[in-house]
Parts: structure tokens; C-alpha cells; sequence
């Protein structure tokens, strides 16, 4: 099933996969550009794109293909599921799209999903960009702030023991998803607020976070404990070329960690942008697809 709103998207469809799960994807841009995989943040959707008018994605000659992880949008949730289970969903659906060779870009949540596709698929994938990313957490590393105890403690024990410590977490969240962008703007550094201030970027955000709760506040406790433990691949490993574009100012993810990140990485370039925040893309969406596209 594929339906489409405009010529610049959302263009969306769904999968059935070969387990009998579903997966809905988004696709932005030129049907004939280059194919770049959104890997979206945590917690975001297929909706999530990095532009607040589609219509640059065709200019640029970008066909941007966005996938619901699963348990969030319309995806079917996986239980049990791994980071590296990530790039088998992602080779059926570009398979069905006809899609060989592609760029992986990701925002926040999504770098462990990016940089998972690079490892598994490196015919494939032909470079990746990792916007305000944070490194596994098999390294030292600074928890946040907001991150209980409890939860902390349990980042070594199966995934389900920290899920549901981090279900009460989140659950708020539920309530109003589609208040987040607001929430986040009362929340973050001068340069975020400014960012998700402008009308267009809120619009942007907001639909992609509340489609990304549709199903409830488990997908994201899910997510968010994968995160936490170590991920399933040594990211030593991965040789395509990694840009890593971080704000000085990024409050969600410190930029700390996106130097220990680009540190891990063999083949990277660091952005670092002094003063900027977590949304700096939306400021640099040009630069960052272009070096995607270099």
C-alpha cells in the first residue's frame, strides 16, 4: 500500500515483513534522487524529516526514506527485539523499494540504528551522518540528569528489567505527545528554543512525535533501554565514512559524548557548531546532505 499527500511527501507505505510484522515507512524528495535512510530519534516517526519545507528534499535531488521503528507510528512492535535486528527490517524495505546503495542519516535516538546499518551492510550503505548522537554505553560515559537511579543500575540486565523501570518514565508523555516540541522548548539552550520557535519546525516535530507515541509510552521505554546497554556490534568497526554534526550547547545529548562517539569512530569528521543545540540541522540541513551526498 503506498499513498502520497503532495509531490514532496510524506509518500507513505507498508511492509509486511517476512516475520508477518508491519512497517510503515515515509518517503520525502525525488522518487529518482538519492536514496538517504532516516533513522529517526527516540521518540519521533517516520514523519521525522530534517527540513521545515519538503520541497528542498526534491531541489536537492534527495529521495529520503524514513521507517517507523518498531512499536512506533504504525509499525508493529517486535518483542525481544536488538539494534542489530534493525538492518534485516531496513534491507527488506529498500529491497521492495528497489533502493541498492544508500546513505544512513540519523538525529538523536537514531545513531545506534545508522551506525548498525553501516556495520551489517557495508556494500551497501555509502556513508553516514549522525546528528547529535551519543557513543554505546559500553564506554564511560555521563548519564543524564533525568535518568533515575534505578534505572542506571539496570542497563546490564536484560532489556525488559530496564524497559519497565523506564515505562513510568515516559509515561506522561502519552497524555499530550503532541505538546513535546513545547515541553522541549521551555527546556532547552537559547539556540533550540529559537529553532523550534519558528512555526514551520514546530509543525515538523510536533506531528512526528505524537505519531511516534500513537501506540503508547512502551515503544519508547523499549528504545531507550537498548540505548542503555551495549549495543551488539563493536563501532570500531565501522569503515564508511561517519560526518558527526553536534551543538556545543546540545542539553539533550551533551557534547561530551558526540566526541567520545566521533573518538570511536575510524573514519569520521566532527561538526562541532559553538552555541547551537540539539535541532542545529534545521539551520545546516544543506551542509549535512551534501556531505552525505560528497
Amino acid at each position: 500500500m503506498h499513498t502520497s499527500d503532495s509531490a514532496d511527501g510524506p509518500r507513505e507505505g507498508r511492509l509486511q515483513l517476512r516475520d508477518g510484522r508491519t512497517m510503515a515507512y515515509a518517503e520525502w524528495g525525488d522518487p529518482d534522487g538519492r536514496p538517504v535512510l532516516g533513522c529517526h530519534g527516540s521518540p519521533s516517526s517516520r514523519f521525522e524529516r530534517h527540513v521545515d519545507d519538503a520541497g528542498a528534499y526534491r531541489r536537492w535531488g534527495v529521495r529520503l526514506v524514513v521507517p517507523d521503528r518498531p512499536g512506533f507510528g504504525r509499525s508493529d512492535p517486535q518483542p525481544g527485539r536488538r539494534v542489530t535486528d534493525w538492518p534485516g527490517d531496513v534491507a527488506q524495505l529498500l529491497d521492495s523499494l528497489g533502493i541498492d546503495r544508500f546513505a544512513a542519516l540519523s538525529l538523536s535516538g537514531g545513531a545506534a540504528y545508522a551506525l548498525a546499518c553501516a556495520h551489517a551492510m557495508p556494500d551497501r550503505v555509502t556513508g553516514v551522518g549522525i546528528l547529535g548522537g551519543a557513543p554505546p554505553p559500553d564506554v564511560p560515559w555521563p548519564w543524564p540528569g533525568w535518568l533515575p537511579t534505578s534505572v542506571r543500575a539496570a542497563v546490564h540486565r536484560p532489556s525488559p528489567a530496564t524497559a519497565a523501570l523506564l515505562r513510568p518514565v515516559f509515561a506522561p508523555l502519552t497524555v499530550r505527545p503532541q505538546l513535546l516540541p513545547r515541553y522541549l522548548q521551555l527546556r532547552l539552550n537559547p539556540a533550540d528554543r529559537r529553532v523550534l520557535g519558528r512555526p514551520a519546525v514546530r509543525r515538523v516535530m510536533a506531528r512526528a512525535f505524537s505519531e511516534g507515541m500513537r501506540q503508547g509510552v512502551a515503544a519508547l521505554a523499549d528504545d531507550r533501554a537498548l540505548l542503555f546497554r551495549p549495543w551488539g556490534f563493536p563501532v570500531g568497526e565501522v569503515r564508511q565514512h561517519v560526518d558527526v554534526w553536534h551543538g556545543t550547547q546540545d542539553w539533550q545529548v551533551p557534547v561530551a559524548l558526540g566526541r567520545v562517539l566521533a573518538g570511536m569512530l575510524p573514519d569520521a569528521t566532527a561538526h562541532w557548531f559553538a552555541g547551537e543545540g540539539h535541532f542545529l540541522v534545521f539551520d545546516h540541513a544543506r551542509d549535512v546532505y551534501g556531505a552525505l551526498a560528497a
